[in-house]
């Protein structure tokens, strides 16, 4: 256990000094800031929540993962972080709890962006419960594509680098824009966070179970790939 912690605070260390984070950040930050404003809070919120379902939670997230997992190939630093006596697979549980985290503090630091712009500019109708449906829904989005994320790994792994996840990322943000208003998109992983929040003034989880089953595979099948590639990368 003291190990992984070490390990995560290394790559922790790593990911908070990358001009990759701090400038993806920006760039949400500035987008949230162009897109505000709505006739009530609801709106307001809502599409923030919308830019997280449908760009931010595809691209952010999978352009910060791309980086962690790619940035070892591109620096060459993988010979040197896999002859460590640390456990392949603590290193990359290590690297996704630091994405897990990295990623939730830009989530709420957006969602705190969004209010502020919303008080300034003088939103009416905020109320604690808006705040809170509105959080949640949010959080909810986020980890739904935090899943998406575990092929963006692998696939950084895969190609030694992170122009192919970033590439993967961009592809099925186009697929989800396209693809999704129509009759496949409940069954496409990229576009279930966008038809959930569409949806989610019906109910918690309106879509079927298949819909949260297929990100939940997705999920465990990119994490264990990349755990399995990890655990042989010096033999490739």
């Amino acid at each position: 256990m003291k190990s992984l912690w070490n390990v995560i605070i290394v790559e922790n260390r790593k990911l908070s000094r990358s001009p990759v984070l701090w400038g993806m950040l920006v760039f949400l930050l500035f987008v949230t800031g162009i897109r505000s404003g709505g006739a009530d809070w609801n709106e307001h919120l809502g599409n923030m929540s919308f830019l997280f379902a449908s760009v931010f939670g595809l691209m952010g997230f999978g352009t910060i993962t791309a980086w962690t997992f790619g940035r070892e190939y591109a620096d060459r630093t993988i010979k040197d972080l896999l002859a460590l006596p640390v456990s392949r697979t603590q290193i990359v549980i290590a690297k996704g709890i630091v994405i897990l985290f990295w990623c939730l503090i830009a989530t709420l630091l957006i969602f705190g962006f969004a209010l502020l712009l919303g008080l300034l500019i003088g939103v009416p109708g905020l109320s604690l419960d808006i705040i809170r449906h509105q959080l949640v829904e949010l959080l909810l989005i986020a980890g739904f594509h935090l899943f998406l994320c575990s092929p963006v790994a692998l696939l950084a792994s895969i190609s030694r680098g992170y122009l192919v996840p970033i590439a993967y990322a961009f592809t099925t943000l186009m697929v989800a824009l396209t693809a999704g208003p129509t009759a496949l998109g409940p069954y496409l992983p990229w576009s279930i966070p966008a038809l959930h929040l569409s949806s989610s003034g019906s109910a918690a989880f309106p879509l079927g179970s298949v819909s949260y089953i297929i990100l939940l595979v997705v999920f465990e099948l990119g994490a264990i790939g990349t755990m399995s590639w990890w655990k042989r990368a010096d033999q490739r």
